[in-house]
């Protein structure tokens, strides 16, 4: 039996996990959370929450209408910036809500 690497048995303990999809959405949510604040800053980016992730859909939720309005305009650069940083097309929209306005 030919020795296998660790990172290949656990790559594919992960693949077939019922945690796997959890994971997924934790790893997008990371990525979104760095890509907003690498463009807008800190401060911005605190202003939009990600709600869900559901077949490529990844919903977001803001408080602040002149945020909306910039995530509508720039819905496909962040899209592409964060499956770029994920390193595959996960995301293929943004729908962004909006809260408490």
């Amino acid at each position: 039996m030919p020795f296998e690497p660790i990172k290949h048995i656990l790559a594919h303990s992960i693949k077939i996990s019922p945690l796997a999809a959890q994971l997924q959405i934790a790893r997008v949510f990371d990525a979104w959370q760095h890509v907003l604040q690498k463009l807008w800053g800190t401060e911005r980016a605190a202003l939009v929450s990600p709600i869900s992730l559901r077949e490529g859909v990844l919903k977001l939720a803001t408080t602040s209408p002149a945020a909306k309005q910039q995530l509508s305009v720039e819905k496909v650069k962040l899209q592409n910036a964060v499956n770029r940083q994920l390193g595959e097309q996960v995301v293929r929209s943004i729908v962004v809500q909006a809260r408490g306005f």
